[in-house]
């Protein structure tokens, strides 16, 4: 073969490698197929941005794998429809289970009967499911973000001894722990007939440059009016004591309170910048997680089938200074 000829079929064998790995990228997969002869659990993530998901991820895969099992992970970048489809691929790629981490609880569920009409079993974990999918799945393991939002309302109903205005920093605007972790403090606070009052709330999308922003827009609206800060996430609250950092106001002046338990939120309890966080840790969570994934495949349970009991939640400490020690520096 001339050698101009052998120059073409190289380029190309490499732009079709290249088409590949592209393809690959775009569909926002992260790990590689199945290997002949292995079990697989397919896990379709919300999104990898965030702190928390790169060592929930890597737990999961290490306890998976150590199981003798296939680990396969879809990363849907926030994005419920881009889930939807990858729920496709999924299906198409027929494992022994999906273990899905929903963008949008309600968005998801038409994928979620999908997977059970073609007979693959599907395991809900972090973010709970919508109502309508709790026949279609097996069960639901993580936190109760309800109840994160009423320990946060009891913190903070303490720390402010019962009044006071605050604002609220929340997640994804529609996702369901901005939606449970916002009525678990509101429905909180009323129970216990405390005066403290919500002035504003405004969605930060998990992200601690947005929550930058909003808290400013607040300082700029309600300025020495502000008495306490709630961030439904230890990132959104860090990001509120940097923007009032940046106003010249010591955020130890106020209460500031978060949930999470990440690095920066214990640090920040431990200094004094935030008074409290619920404690929330991927390698906890994953530890409940992907155990159950794993008994799934190996008992052969089939859509239809329901883990006993179906909801399965894992420990969610209240945190403070007083008790901040035992549990730095955190996992993310």
């Amino acid at each position: 073969m001339k050698k101009g000829k052998v120059l073409v079929v190289l380029l190309l064998v490499m732009a079709l490698v290249f088409t590949a790995m592209s393809a690959f990228a775009a569909g926002g997969k992260e790990a590689g197929s199945a290997p002949a002869g292995k079990k697989t659990i397919v896990l379709l993530m919300l999104g990898m941005e965030s702190p928390y998901w790169p060592p929930y991820v890597a737990n999961v895969q290490k306890i998976v794998e150590a199981a003798g099992m296939n680990y396969f992970m879809f990363n849907a970048k926030f994005d419920a429809q881009l889930q939807s489809t990858q729920m496709d691929d999924a299906i198409a790629m027929r494992p022994a289970l999906i273990t899905v981490f929903p963008a949008d609880s309600k968005g998801i569920a038409p994928s979620i009967k999908k997977a059970y009409d073609a007979g693959i079993p599907v395991f809900v974990c972090n973010n709970p499911p919508a109502k309508e999918s709790e026949a279609y799945s097996i069960a639901y393991a993580g936190p109760d973000i309800y109840k994160e939002g009423v320990a946060a309302a009891e913190m903070m109903n303490d720390a402010m001894k019962g009044k006071g205005k605050v604002v609220m920093i929340e997640g994804l605007a529609g996702q369901e722990a901005q939606i449970q972790r916002a009525n678990g403090f509101i429905d909180r606070l009323k129970e216990l007939g405390s005066k403290i009052e919500i002035i504003a709330r405004q969605p930060a999308d998990w992200r601690k440059d947005k929550a930058v922003t909003v808290m400013q827009d607040f300082i700029t609206r309600f300025g020495k009016d502000i008495e306490g800060v709630y961030g439904q996430d230890d990132t959104l609250t860090i990001g509120a004591a940097i923007a009032l950092q940046e106003a010249g106001i010591d955020p130890k002046s106020m209460v500031l309170q978060g949930i999470g338990g990440s690095k920066e939120g214990l640090k920040a309890v431990q200094d004094g910048v935030i008074y409290g966080t619920v404690m929330q840790s991927p390698i906890v969570e994953t530890n409940l997680v992907a155990p159950m994934a794993v008994e799934m495949v190996k008992k052969g349970m089939k859509p239809g089938d329901h883990w006993n009991p179906y909801y399965n939640y894992m420990d969610l400490p209240k945190v403070t200074a007083a008790n901040v020690a035992q549990y730095l520096p955190g996992d993310w």
